[in-house]
């Protein structure tokens, strides 16, 4: 990629459980997630590779949410894990950059779940 941005979103509050899960996550409780995101292009639109407000707008709308109640990250029976809600922002991410003339795609994308435990997904 000729170019790579970067965005950052801190302290999106949200809550979940995990249904069947053998230890204290099957009960509801909550995290102050975070997210990285890396977004390549060959070339500019309006002189960005992306509207990082645009991309933050993704993550943020996940604030003050139970992620058990999102229809896309449980479908087909899935837990909200941090590698699910990964796998389905990658998706919503890669829908949003779609519609954008330069074609950027994302290259990372790391949630954290808390200050110890994160995942990186590269599509």
């Amino acid at each position: 990629m000729r170019y790579e941005a970067r965005v950052r979103v801190d302290e999106i509050s949200a809550g979940h459980h995990l249904p069947g899960y053998p230890g204290a996550c099957a009960r509801p409780h909550g995290h102050n997630w975070s997210f990285r995101a890396t977004v390549g292009a060959e070339a500019l639109h309006e002189d960005m590779v992306v509207d990082f407000a645009a991309l933050k707008a993704v993550f943020k709308a996940l604030d003050h949410t139970s992620l058990n109640d999102d229809a896309e990250i449980v479908a087909g029976g899935h837990r909200p894990t941090a590698e699910r809600l990964a796998t389905v922002l990658a998706g919503r991410i890669q829908r949003l950059l779609e519609t954008l003339p330069n074609r950027p795609r994302l290259l990372a994308l790391t949630v954290r779940e808390t200050a110890r435990n994160e995942v990186t997904l590269t599509p």
